[in-house]
């Protein structure tokens, strides 16, 4: 999934000469605490509630604040893991999508990123969770998905978690089969260490420790 899939068409943006009354007014609306600020096509930076704080009178402009966002965007063919990044080195929740011209074409936020997480992932899907204690370097997802298939299994899901800084690593594995007994022993059968196995039941637990994993890695 890529950054103009999570476009969130519904927050406006703003423009330098409108005034403060109106972003206070759209922060209300669409409960959220930031809002691009866009001329004439071009991206401008963002617009942070905080701004509101110290400048209360309604007549001031946008133009008058000056902004230290204006690196604050993406390009619209990004992968959303860049868009999570990028939220994060700023310190923001809302991100810019720029089209090939540079030219402004929405905004993402957070949230969005998170709900499209949730969404696209094996949650839906009945099957077996694994979790695979290894060294780093001994990591071959191309190996682990040929052990896997000649069993009949599909992986649907997967990702990886540092345990420590000697390169121990955790690989969680969401298998499309309920019953992996025989897939787990084709595994150790390959020397790899089964630390942990959930079945039916456990997938939503899965999911909510594989999106926490995320954002944690992200510090979003």
């Amino acid at each position: 999934m890529i950054a103009r899939d999570l476009i969130n068409y519904t927050i406006p943006p703003l423009k330098p000469t409108d005034k403060i009354k109106k972003a206070r007014n759209w922060m209300n609306e669409f409960h959220i605490h930031e809002l691009p600020v866009v001329d004439q096509g071009e991206f401008i930076g963002i617009f942070n509630e905080d701004l509101l704080f110290d400048h209360v009178e309604g007549a001031q402009r946008i133009e008058e604040f000056h902004m230290l966002s204006a690196h604050l965007y993406v390009d619209q063919n990004e992968h959303y893991y860049e868009v999570l990044k990028k939220a994060y080195e700023s310190s923001s929740n809302l991100v810019a999508v720029l089209n090939e011209e540079k030219k402004y074409i929405g905004c993402i936020t957070v949230q969005d990123v998170v709900e499209a997480f949730s969404k696209m992932s094996a949650i839906n899907s009945p099957g077996t969770i694994l979790v695979i204690s290894m060294n780093m370097i001994d990591y071959s997802m191309s190996e682990i998905g040929r052990i896997v298939e000649s069993e009949g299994g599909k992986i649907l899901s997967s990702f990886i978690e540092n345990t420590d800084e000697s390169g121990a690593i955790r690989l969680t594995l969401k298998l499309n089969l309920q019953n992996g007994s025989h897939i787990i022993s084709a595994l150790q059968r390959f020397g790899y260490q089964i630390s942990s196995i959930y079945g039916k039941g456990e997938e939503d637990k899965f999911e909510k420790e594989r999106l926490d994993t995320l954002l944690r890695y992200l510090k979003v």
